[in-house]
Parts: structure tokens; sequence; C-alpha cells
């Protein structure tokens, strides 16, 4: 199956933590060249627009600690950052993230909804993936700035190494329900974990139950597990060893129309600056999380 063809289900894993049962193989680090549609005579450009108000409207997801949640995050520091740059102010668009990946672009980057919300002018956290980005003519994704795979917390005490799942026939493991990470688990083996396995609404929830001691080890994204245990040395991060969720790594990055072009030169040239000048790293550590560049 074409990587494009799993990301509407997948996708929805990378922003509200409800990760499909596809597996993704390798990310592309990639710019998608759309032609730049003509503009009509003396029709101002969307950067200019930008500039002319003051303000870049930013796509943000909700519930997506700690890249953005209840109005602070990585993205959301990243966004402010890149306004910075362009000599504007930022101002967020929030949206709670759709069934697939497309829906979301279509809202929030090149139509808006029928209600006339959005679209914004750039959208963050947009997998970056030469397949997907083929496939689709009204967006221009861009500017990877992140990679992101998935991981499993363990208390130390408790569970001092893990070199295989066999561990949890006994001992209890959290996940986020409707995931990638739940399906994976919960056929691994011939199913020898339902058992042991604990369902959470969220991966956030997962992570507390595991610093709680609720479960002995959770099931996450990499960058949700550092930023909830924080370097706390009762507990440990590793990856995980099944052969799906270890090979998994995706790369994220901006979106903006297809024909905004002025506008996506200037925020990547924004985004390469950040990532130089360390300003990137300084905003991942700040939540807990280490810069893993593209």
């Amino acid at each position: 199956m074409a990587l494009w063809a799993l990301f509407p289900a997948l996708l929805r894993g990378f922003r509200k933590g409800r990760r499909a049962a596809a597996a993704l193989g390798a990310l592309a680090i990639a710019l998608h060249a759309a032609p730049a549609a003509a503009t009509e005579a003396g029709e101002k450009s969307a950067l200019d627009k930008i500039r002319q108000s003051g303000t870049l409207t930013v796509a943000l997801y909700k519930e997506y600690a700690p890249f953005s949640d209840d109005g602070r995050g990585i993205d959301v520091d990243l966004a402010t950052a890149l306004a910075a740059k362009l000599g504007v102010k930022m101002s967020p668009m929030w949206f709670h993230a759709g069934e697939k990946m497309d829906d979301d672009l279509r809202k929030m980057v090149w139509k808006g909804t029928p209600i006339g919300y959005g679209p914004a002018d750039v959208m963050m956290h947009v997998p970056v993936d030469r397949q997907y980005m083929a496939k689709i003519d009204q967006v221009r994704i861009f500017a990877p700035y992140h990679r992101e795979r998935f991981a499993i917390g363990r208390q130390v005490e408790k569970l001092p190494v893990l070199d295989n799942l066999e561990p949890f026939e006994k001992l209890s493991i959290g996940v986020e329900g409707e995931s990638m990470g739940a399906l994976v688990m919960l056929s691994a083996d011939s199913g020898h974990y339902r058992e042991t396995l604990k369902i959470f609404k969220s991966a956030e929830e997962a992570v507390a139950a595991l610093k709680s001691g609720a479960v002995v080890a959770a099931l996450a994204q990499q960058g949700e597990l550092e930023s909830g245990l924080r370097d706390d040395p009762r507990f440990a991060i590793d990856p995980p060893p099944h052969p799906i969720l270890k090979m998994q790594q995706w790369v994220v990055g901006l979106a903006v129309k297809a024909d905004s072009e002025e506008l996506a030169k200037a925020l990547e040239t924004a985004m390469n600056e950040l990532l130089a000048d360390g300003t990137v790293k300084r905003i991942m550590q700040h939540y807990g999380v280490k810069s893993r560049q593209p």
C-alpha cells in the first residue's frame, strides 16, 4: 500500500492521539513544488496581505500537548517566533482534528469551513511525506522542523530492562485508545497482552498513570513521554521492542496554499534561521522535549 494512502488514518494519531492500525514507512523530507497560480494584475500576494495587516494567522491543533494545548505548546511558541521573523504578530486559529488529514488541510489551509472559519495563512505540524504530497494540489507542504517516533516509558524499579514485550504478560502498560499503539498491543503475540493493557482517553492520561504508579509502562509518542516525565530518574524511555512501532518515524513541517509561493519561501527561510540559531531546540527543551531535527 502506498504511504499516502495510510495518512488519513495515521495522521489522526499525530494530532489527537488516535493512532492508526496501518504501519507508516520511512518519511521523506521534501518540498512539493506546486505551480504557483497566476494572480490578477495588481492583486497583492498572501505575504503582502499579511505584512499589511500585521498579523500571521496560524492553524493550531487543540488537545495536542506538548505541541499545542490550552493556548500553549511547542507549536504555539514556534509560530510566534516565525511571525516575529516576518515582522508581524501571531494570531492562533485553533481547531480539532478531523477524521482525515485531507479534511484538516481543506478547512485550515485552502478552503475554510462551511460556516466561514478559516482558512489560516499557515498550518503547523503537517507531516512531510513525498508520496502524500504528490497527491494533493491545493497545498504546499514544506519547512520540516521536527522528527517524531513511538516509545515506551517504564518504571525502572519494576521493569529494569525492556528487550521484548513479554514482561507485559504480567505487568500493566497504558496506551491511548483508538491508537496505533493500542491496536498493535492488542494484536501482538496472538493477543497475549490484552489482559494487562490499560486503555486511556489520551496519551497524557496514560503518562499520568505511569507517574502515579497505576501502570508500569506507557506507550506513546516520544515527545509526549519526554514532556510528561521530564527526565525523572524513576523512569526510562526506550524504543518499542516491536518491529512495526520501532520503525515508525515521521517528520512534521508547515503548510500553506499552493499559490502562496512568496509566503512559503519567507516562512521556510525563517524556519531555517530558527533551526540554525538554536531557537527550535530551546523551545523544545522548554517543554521537556528533545529536538530531533529532520
